[in-house]
């Protein structure tokens, strides 16, 4: 019997999310009784991430095809025809950012962007009959079925072993770009140099939280000139490629701010897990109770809620409880979402 082939295809950049998931993918692959590729026909990569993916230069080697579908669609009429070299029942659809379903909009940002809702829905329908979305609960679209697509790295430091905030470079920390997040985090930074006592040092890793905005996505990345620097607030560049989950271990804090559209459709993103593997202290941004699922009980106890001053400082007062209720969490999510796993319930698609 041949051994399952699978050739992700997508738009892979060494600093967006998606090619994270994949280079994991790569290294647990053997282990799943699989091989796992990225296709160099199919894909628009940077140049820089080539070297940390697996390429493959030929779609014939894949014995089933999973195209990633973010922001934008990025299959020419020649690369859909290329697709048909692999049977239509072993293409799988993985739509991460929600655009199979019903229109969806959160002031200026909805889940079509350029590309209107139907030319979503039938180039998803061409592509292939199994569409998966990282979407919690019962709200699911007709047509799609769960699948997380993102995992949880392997556990750099467990909560309890994180030292003490004032042993640790920051109190809190961002990592991630300033994509539909520029007032979730400005509200965030507010609420920390007003905790009593006041939370100080803070560095945000990323694009776009200074300087020009992206030229093609002005909203989106817009930021107030001088914010950052006016507020004490460090930044810096996007972290190297693979390192995500150990800067955030740098600090006491790490909020999780999702893009809103993302939140109010109840999706899964990559810092959701990444945060959890890092040890540090997870603040949820207040519109991500569904992550309930993720942390049972306890959501309540990290979610920043009406008052996330007083949640902050409360963090800082009293980090052994929050790191000991953590801790357990920590196991939980990745005893279920380890990579290993996540790469085995993707074969369950397959056919």
């Amino acid at each position: 019997m041949t051994a399952l082939r699978i050739l992700f295809a997508g738009v892979f950049h060494w600093n967006a999310g998606s090619s994270h998931m994949i280079a994991e993918y790569a290294r647990v692959a053997s282990a799943a009784g699989c091989e796992v590729g990225v296709s160099s026909q199919l894909s628009r990569l940077d140049g820089t991430v080539d070297a940390h993916l697996p390429l493959v230069d030929d779609i014939t080697w894949a014995t089933h095809l999973v195209l990633v579908f973010e922001s934008r669609q990025f299959l020419s009429t020649q690369q859909r025809e290329l697709c048909e070299a692999v049977p239509r029942r072993r293409r799988i659809v993985l739509d991460p950012d929600g655009h199979w379903g019903p229109y969806v909009t959160v002031g200026a940002d909805d889940n079509v962007g350029a590309d209107t809702g139907e030319p979503w829905h039938r180039l998803y329908a061409e592509l292939s009959d199994v569409i998966l979305q990282p979407r919690l609960g019962d709200r699911l679209p007709d047509g799609a079925e769960f699948f997380s697509y993102f995992g949880m790295p392997d556990i750099h430091r467990l909560a309890t072993d994180l030292p003490d905030s004032r042993a640790l470079p920051y109190e809190l920390q961002y990592v991630g770009a300033n994509w539909w997040r520029w007032k979730a985090m400005t509200s965030l930074i507010r609420a920390a140099t007003a905790a009593r006592p006041p939370i100080e040092r803070i560095r945000v890793c990323g694009r776009w939280w200074t300087g020009d905005p992206h030229s093609d996505h002005v909203t989106a990345t817009a930021n107030e000139p001088r914010w950052m620097e006016d507020h004490g607030v460090e930044v810096v560049p996007p972290v190297p490629f693979g390192h995500v989950v150990s800067a955030m271990s740098q600090a006491a804090i790490t909020p999780v701010l999702a893009r809103p559209l993302l939140a109010q459709m109840e999706l899964l993103t990559p810092r959701m897990f990444e945060t959890l593997a890092s040890g540090s202290i997870t603040a949820l941004w207040p519109d991500l109770g569904y992550l309930s699922e993720l942390y049972g009980d306890d959501v309540e106890l990290f979610l920043l809620g009406d008052d996330p001053t007083d949640t902050l400082a409360r963090i800082l007062r009293e980090p052994a409880h929050y790191r000991e209720r953590l801790a357990a969490i920590q196991h939980r999510v990745h005893e279920r979402f380890n990579y290993r796993a996540v790469l085995a319930e993707l074969l369950s698609f397959t056919r």
